[in-house]
């Protein structure tokens, strides 16, 4: 199983979308830095968020979604999981691009884990440091992360990390 899930159960929480890259990648973030083109290694690529005030389950669907091309294979998983909880949600119909995590769920590069970590507190900053710890680097300051000024929500490392564990 690909989910990963900490705590108790509940449509509020952080997360990380861990993506395999599998070849180089040349990627832009929408405007982010002018549109400038990021060269991502074969790795992982790792992107924190969270979905308060209910929004998790949706926001999840909606990353595996792709606006072209099929959805990330995981996305019937993510699907089940959150059946097997006794959700009612379904993958959103269509997809624009709007936020940074958007463009690089939009590249090659396949969704491989999602791991959650429930809960009503903002905790991104947390584990992205949690990430730095295991030896992942950040592919900019504020990538994915404009309300946090030096902070980056996109990371990258050369492999997969060990579990992230949260208290």
């Amino acid at each position: 199983m690909s989910v990963h899930a900490h705590g108790e159960p509940q449509k509020s929480g952080a997360y990380v979308l861990e993506l395999a890259v599998e070849v180089p990648l040349e990627l832009s973030f929408g405007r982010f830095q002018g549109g400038r083109v990021f060269r991502i290694a074969p790795g992982r690529v790792y992107y924190v968020g969270s979905a308060l005030a209910g929004r998790l389950p949706s926001r999840l669907l909606r990353h595996a979604t792709r606006a072209a091309g099929p959805p990330h294979r995981m996305r019937g998983e993510l699907l089940a999981y959150f059946h097997d909880l006794g959700w009612a949600v379904r993958p959103p119909a269509h997809k624009t691009l709007h936020w940074h995590a958007d463009h690089l769920m939009e590249s090659p590069a396949e969704l491989a884990a999602v791991h959650l970590f429930y809960g009503d507190a903002p905790r991104e900053a947390f584990l992205e440091k949690a990430l730095r710890a295991l030896g992942a680097k950040p592919l900019a300051p504020g990538l994915g992360a404009g309300d946090r000024p030096g902070g980056s929500h996109v990371l990258w490392a050369p492999g997969p990390l060990p579990p992230l564990t949260i208290s």
